[in-house]
Order: structure tokens, then C-alpha cells, then sequence
């Protein structure tokens, strides 16, 4: 699959090298991440501090062949050797996956971490399981992702539209247990340690704060005045989303328990984000 993403580029050598003789960024990280978790807000506070990057979906199968075309990459190889030049911001280059686009993507973890290696890196998630499903069937059935999009009257006619299936958002909640569990294997087997952040610490906290922890913890400047960031990212869940997320915890309270069994490990390893956020000032 990795070969047909890069299938409509007509690569030109010369301007290949030219780009390659611009440096990499030295420092890298990786934000992994699962839908729906607060991480199209992320990418619009990081990109606004000037210093990590765009910060972006760069490795979504949905996105690559149109950057590799923007790029003028022909393999996988050449993607990442361009991108880590292109948007090497004053020497840091960061990206958001998750790990159902990098299986989509790369071969292997051990291919992904050859190039990005095992340093810095933050893990993004959403406590509230349910409340991030009903979201995700929600986007999957309206095509409504964020506030950026659209206008109001458009997110008033999807919130209407969406009408309750249980069977979809357990579903979808499956979709992002598999992505926890299969995250939280890659970081164990290969002794990584991200640091670990939640929706419901992070939104509250707002962009100043986040930014700053985020930065300290790449190791990158993290002065940031007051004001800084404008972001067009709003909380889109409704009172329907609560309604719906309150009648499946009633319909599948046995399944629930399941899987906060097997969350709990994990969920108990996350960091305090509002103390991090304290000591970088």
C-alpha cells in the first residue's frame, strides 16, 4: 500500500537534491495520538508558536499523495528526507500519528522508529471513551469535524442528522481501544516514554500552558507573551452528544466494564498536566 501513495508523483532528481542540501531538523518528536482527543486544536497551537513545526497529520494515508506531490516524493524514503528539511523549523520538525496510519504506512514500528527514533514524544488521548466515540461516529456519519469548518447553521443541521446507534459507537469505540492498546505495546516493547496527556487536563489548561509544557518537555525555548495564539478550534459536542454518550454507558454497561478494566493501567500512568504546566512558569 505504502508504494501506491507515492504512485502519482513525477519525480524530478535535480530538485530532490536541491532540497536535500538544505539540513534536517535535528530535533524530533511525535505526538501519537487517537481521533477526536483535542489534536486538530493542538496542531493549530503549535504551529502558531513559530518553534515546533507544523505539528500536522503529514503520515495520514488520506493526506500523503497530495503532499508527495507538493514535496516531490516518489518514495517513503524521500517523503520523510524532504519533510524534515521543508519544515524544519528553526531545527525542529514534529508530526501527530496515530497508529492506524502508521500501520498504514510504514512496514514496521522498527522501519518508523529508524526514522524518528525513540526521544521525545507525547501520547494524547481522551479519558472519557465513550464521549470521544460518540465524536468519532458523530464526524464519521455528518462529515463534520471542527469548528473550522463550515458555519454554524451547517454543524446545527449535522448535530440534528445524527441520529443514536448503539452498534456504530461501539464500533468506533473498538476503533480507538485497538489504537490505545497497540500504542501503549509499542511504547512498552521498545522502552519509550511519552509524555502523557489527556483531553479533559489539556483544554482547560489552554494554549499558553500547553504549549509551554510541550515545548519544555522537546526541549525548545518555551518564552511565550501573553496573547500569542488566536485559534478557530471550538468544542463541537452538543447536549445530543451527551444525551447519547449517557444512553450507551445505560445500553452496554457490560462491555464498558471490560474496558475500563483494561484502560485503568494505562489511564493511571497519565501525567499531571497542570503541575507541568506550573513549573514551566
Amino acid at each position: 500500500m505504502t508504494a501506491a501513495l507515492f504512485r502519482q508523483v513525477e519525480f524530478d532528481q535535480a530538485a530532490y537534491d536541491q532540497v536535500l542540501e538544505k539540513p534536517a531538523a535535528p530535533t524530533k518528536y511525535v505526538i501519537y495520538f487517537t481521533p477526536r482527543s483535542g489534536s486538530s486544536w493542538l496542531t493549530d497551537v503549535l504551529s502558531q508558536t513559530k518553534r515546533m513545526s507544523l505539528a500536522n497529520e503529514a503520515f495520514n494515508p488520506n493526506f500523503i499523495p497530495n503532499i508527495a506531490r507538493v514535496c516531490n516524493a516518489s518514495n517513503l524514503d524521500q517523503y520523510v528526507n524532504v519533510l524534515m528539511r521543508r519544515h524544519n523549523t528553526r531545527g525542529v520538525y514534529g508530526f501527530e500519528i496515530t497508529m492506524h496510519q502508521l500501520k498504514a504506512v510504514f512496514p514496521s514500528q522498527e522501519r518508523f522508529l529508524s526514522y524518528f527514533g525513540t526521544g521525545p514524544c507525547f501520547w494524547l488521548i481522551r479519558r472519557d471513551i465513550v464521549a470521544q466515540a460518540v465524536s468519532l461516529a458523530k464526524m464519521v456519519t455528518t462529515k463534520v469535524a471542527h469548528t473550522a469548518q463550515g458555519t454554524a447553521e451547517d454543524w446545527r443541521r449535522a448535530d440534528e442528522s445524527f441520529a443514536y446507534d448503539a452498534g456504530l459507537i461501539r464500533r468506533w469505540l473498538k476503533h480507538i481501544l485497538v489504537a490505545e492498546r497497540e500504542t501503549e505495546a509499542m511504547f512498552a516493547a521498545h522502552g519509550m516514554t511519552p509524555l502523557r496527556m489527556c483531553y479533559e487536563q489539556m483544554m482547560p489548561l489552554g494554549p499558553e500552558r500547553v504549549a509551554q509544557v510541550m515545548m519544555r518537555h522537546v526541549g525548545v525555548e518555551a518564552d511565550l507573551p501573553e496573547g500569542t495564539f488566536e485559534t478557530k478550534h471550538a468544542k463541537l459536542g452538543t447536549a445530543r452528544n451527551e444525551e447519547y454518550a449517557d444512553r450507551f454507558r445505560r445500553d452496554e454497561a457490560d462491555f464498558l466494564k471490560e474496558v475500563e478494566a483494561e484502560r485503568a493501567p494505562w489511564l493511571a500512568r497519565f501525567d499531571d498536566l497542570a503541575a507541568l504546566a506550573a513549573a514551566a512558569g
